[in-house]
């Protein structure tokens, strides 16, 4: 059966330690669930933030941490994970759902 693959853009910050760890938790995923996606990393997006419409893809996972690239997301017409601390502020422009882990 033939399954299209999904491109996924991930905006992380390689130099963040979490952001690293965000991007391997996603490799480690699609390793153990063997889902269909192409990942697109870019080393320096925001070199062409611009136009960041033109190659996002089916769906961005993105570090909301970061106000270039929530501002940069919020009119695109994509799913969208925003992935951060702050996702809980009010004044958010974007639809979100929080995730609380307790350990």
């Amino acid at each position: 059966m033939f399954t299209k693959r999904h491109r996924i853009t991930l905006l992380f910050n390689a130099n963040k330690a979490y952001d690293r760890q965000v991007v391997e938790g996603v490799g480690e995923y699609l390793q153990a669930s063997q889902s269909e996606w192409d990942i697109f990393i870019e080393e320096d997006f925001r070199a062409r933030i611009d136009k960041i419409k033109d190659w996002l893809g089916d769906g961005v996972i993105a570090d909301f941490d970061d106000k270039q690239i929530e501002q940069a997301l919020a009119d695109v017409d994509v799913p969208i994970v925003g992935v951060g601390g702050s996702y809980h502020l009010a004044n958010r422009k974007l639809p979100t759902r929080s995730l609380h882990c307790h350990r």
